[in-house]
């Protein structure tokens, strides 16, 4: 992940640094819980159309090595894909 320049991005667009860290922490969990070496490597290889899905579909039928296993409700997936969409974003940006 290019941690500092989407920190820096997030700055930009209005985000407070509650949010930024918030949106950083859930793409470094997406990365180490799937274990995904580089979020943009996944970009690169499919613009994360892969992982969004997997996220959709409630985290089932892993595609990936490890599952990403959530206690608790959907909003948690629906989090991490909203952090993954404003990261995507920030990818089409650069």
């Amino acid at each position: 992940m290019k941690e500092l320049e989407y920190r820096k991005w997030l700055k930009n667009s209005g985000y407070s640094k509650k949010m930024e860290s918030d949106l950083v922490s859930r793409i470094k969990r997406l990365e180490t819980r799937l274990s995904i070496y580089d979020i943009d490597e996944e970009y690169q290889h499919d613009k994360c159309s892969r992982l969004l899905k997997y996220l959709s579909n409630g985290c089932k039928d892993s595609p990936y090595s490890k599952t990403l296993e959530l206690p608790g409700t959907s909003k948690q997936y629906t989090v991490l894909k909203y952090a993954l969409k404003k990261y995507i974003d920030f990818l089409e940006s650069i």
